[in-house]
C-alpha cells in the first residue's frame, strides 16, 4: 500500500510533499493477514514453518499490544 502525498509549494522554487490524511489503518486487518499467512501450511516444507510461525506470533503480539485499538 502507498501513501498518499501532495506537493504544496511555499515562497519561490520550494515544494514540500506532505501525507493527506485517510482513514486509521485497522489493527484487526493485520491480525486476518496474519492468520491467513497459515492457510496451506500442510503443503509448505517443515522447514519453513518455523519461519512462518515466528511472522505470524510477531504481527499477533504486536496487534495485542495494542487491543485498545481492536
Amino acid at each position: 500500500m502507498s501513501a498518499r502525498t501532495c506537493q504544496c509549494s511555499i515562497g519561490y522554487r520550494r515544494s514540500v510533499n506532505y501525507p493527506l490524511p485517510g482513514p486509521p489503518p485497522n489493527p484487526a486487518d493485520a491480525i486476518d493477514g496474519a492468520l491467513e499467512r497459515l492457510d496451506g501450511l500442510e503443503n509448505v516444507p517443515l522447514a519453513e514453518h518455523v519461519a512462518r510461525f515466528d511472522a505470524v506470533h510477531a504481527t499477533l503480539t504486536e496487534a495485542l499490544s495494542s487491543i485498545d485499538k481492536v
